[in-house]
């Protein structure tokens, strides 16, 4: 260890060899993780969602499923659609999806100067902050499990 050198790396060239063998020690260490991923791409499920008013893009949600949760990772309405139920109805959308995927529930990050109470009145609960993420905001961690 003589010889030990550390490097900043930019151009993601260990970005494969890293990805590759953690996921690879999860398997070994983790029975959900070995009987329902591979190493190419943890057995990722895409879903996102569009929202249409009269066919103009009002919004969207982007999320996956992967180690059995639906994580919803952007989530954005027109401010003119908002406050009258479009959310909660993409969310909705969001969770019968995940069922339907066998996903145990969904998990969601916001921000305090977002919506977190918008996800709390549906039923999600707080398991996490961490604040001054960026300064001057509370970054919230919130699930529903099904």
């Amino acid at each position: 260890m003589d010889n030990l050198k550390i490097e900043l790396d930019n151009k993601k060239d260990v970005e494969g060899y890293v990805w590759l063998n953690l996921h690879k020690y999860n398997q070994q260490n983790c029975k959900y993780i070995k009987d329902n991923s591979s190493y190419a791409h943890n057995n990722k499920i895409n879903g996102d969602f569009i929202i249409y008013d009269n066919n103009k893009i009002i919004g969207g949600a982007l999320g996956h499923i992967i180690w059995g949760w639906y994580h919803l990772t952007d989530f954005y309405i027109s401010e003119e659609y908002r406050n009258k139920g479009v959310g909660t109805q993409v969310i909705q959308k969001i969770e019968e999806f995940a069922m339907r995927n066998k996903a145990l529930g969904v998990r969601i990050n916001s921000w305090s100067f977002q919506a977190p109470e918008f996800y709390k009145r549906l039923g999600y609960i707080e398991w996490g902050k961490f604040e001054d993420c960026p300064p001057g905001t509370v970054h919230y961690y919130l699930y529903k499990k099904f």
